[in-house]
């Protein structure tokens, strides 16, 4: 075998990949990083040192791993000294590679399909480790299934289960579990994982650096030379049709829309499987006019409506007696696991001992409709504010989420933050409420 030079970012991921504590590995943060590089050298390097030992590659799409992360795998081969036909087969009928030692490596489609949302197409075959190239396009389900299988001679090698994770910046799971929290705090990793941020800069190929360095300064998109050049995990990819245009961070967002416990409570909620999303704000009118604020924002990620009751019990009980709640009217369904098919609404409206007159819950907006109520309201009411030290996802959805040509949310990736839209929906459904009737009748005034 012929030896292979890592970078001094490489070298420290290397580290991580071969000690027996870290069982999660993250490499990447710009383009150029050499990420898959380091993840094909890597997988190689268990495959022959381990035979008989079984590695996955995978990635959101086959096509784009046999397009991309196998080219690089088979390089790096060449590059190693290894040869096709004498020490490796490729078998692209069942996307499998079996190595001279009796070693195998796994090539597994890691998209999400809606018709297999448990990823039963990975089988029960167990592997040794794992490598997931552009971990950011694949979602965090896939990821968690994929370190469940990690099983395969692990204790008759004296290894630990590893998988090596590589992406770009951007937004999803790998921000929310390694980089940055929802306030865009440093994530406090666990011992077990680590994540080594890499730009390239530090490519030890001095050519392809100059090269690729210059043809990134060339991108006129300051969203994607932020993300693929500087490694800047908090870009924010350019808004082409915002739902809420006439949302203006200088007008709407201010630190001081803050509880008060003199104010009746509004609960505003949004029912997803994950997470469920609530806004806490407050809407009243004294002699300097009209106001409504948005004073804090909570999920549940796995949705639990006895951890939705008990979350607002914890924040804000003695506000309970005289709140209003509203929300997407999906929770006035019946609930099957319920022995009196109790709506999601009916059980919040009992753990929180509130009375009937207290869950006001309308029809949810077409979002054509809601676009024209949002913006109407947001360039006309007085006083609308959303505190963005509480309420970060809630700012970031107002400024952020689109809608397509027909008005539509785009909330087709839920592994694209941008396109969850859940605080913009707890929002919606609050000004829908709570202030549609202004709306209407000052519309109706300036007609």
């Amino acid at each position: 075998m012929k030896r292979i030079k890592l970078s001094k970012k490489q070298t420290i991921a290397w580290r991580y990949l071969e000690d027996q504590e870290t069982t999660e590995i993250g490499y990447g943060g710009a383009a150029g990083g050499g990420k898959s590089w380091l993840g094909c050298i890597w997988h190689i390097h268990r495959r022959l040192n381990y035979p008989g030992s079984r590695g996955l590659i995978g990635r959101a799409k086959l096509a784009a791993l046999k397009e991309s992360t196998l080219i690089t795998l088979f390089k790096a081969c060449a590059d190693m000294g290894y040869v096709a036909g004498q020490h490796f087969r490729y078998n692209g009928q069942d996307h499998t590679i079996t190595w001279y030692n009796g070693s195998k490596t796994i090539l597994k489609d890691l998209f999400f399909y809606p018709s297999d949302p448990d990823f039963t197409s990975l089988g029960s075959t167990e592997y040794t480790d794992a490598f997931i190239d552009e971990a950011t396009e694949v979602t965090l389900k896939a990821f968690e299934i994929v370190n469940s299988r990690l099983r395969w001679k692990i204790a008759e090698f004296g290894l630990v289960p590893k998988t090596l994770i590589t992406c770009n910046p951007g937004p999803g799971w790998v921000k929310d579990r390694y980089i940055l929290d929802s306030e865009n705090k440093p994530i406090d990793l666990e011992r077990y994982q680590k994540f080594v941020q890499a730009l390239v800069t530090d490519n030890p190929d001095g050519g392809f650096k100059a090269l690729y360095m210059e043809q990134l300064e060339k991108m006129t998109s300051d969203y994607d030379k932020r993300r693929l050049l500087y490694g800047d995990w908090e870009a924010e990819r350019e808004v082409l049709n915002p739902f809420a245009h006439q949302y203006d961070p200088k007008k709407h967002e201010s630190t001081q829309a803050v509880f008060s416990q003199g104010k009746q409570l509004l609960i505003m909620i949004d029912f997803n499987l994950t997470p469920f999303a609530v806004n806490f704000g407050h809407m009243w009118r004294d002699d300097k006019g009209e106001h409504f604020h948005i004073i804090d924002e909570a999920q549940i990620i796995k949705g639990s409506i006895p951890a939705m009751i008990d979350l607002i019990k914890a924040k804000y009980l003695n506000s309970l007696p005289n709140c209003l709640i509203t929300g997407d009217a999906m929770g006035n369904d019946g609930d099957i696991s319920q022995r009196d098919n109790a709506s999601f609404y009916r059980q919040l409206q009992r753990g929180l001992r509130l009375n009937d007159s207290q869950v006001r819950v309308r029809s949810n907006p077409k979002h054509k409709n809601s676009s024209s109520d949002v913006n109407y309201l947001l360039a006309n009411f007085p006083d609308f504010k959303i505190n963005p030290e509480t309420c970060p996802n809630t700012c970031r959805d107002m400024r952020t989420v689109q809608c397509d040509a027909f008005g539509q949310i785009l909330k087709r990736n839920r592994n694209d933050l941008t396109q969850r839209a859940d605080f913009l929906d707890c929002v919606r459904y609050g000004i829908n409420t709570f202030l549609k009737k202004w709306i209407e009748v000052h519309m109706k005034r300036r007609n």
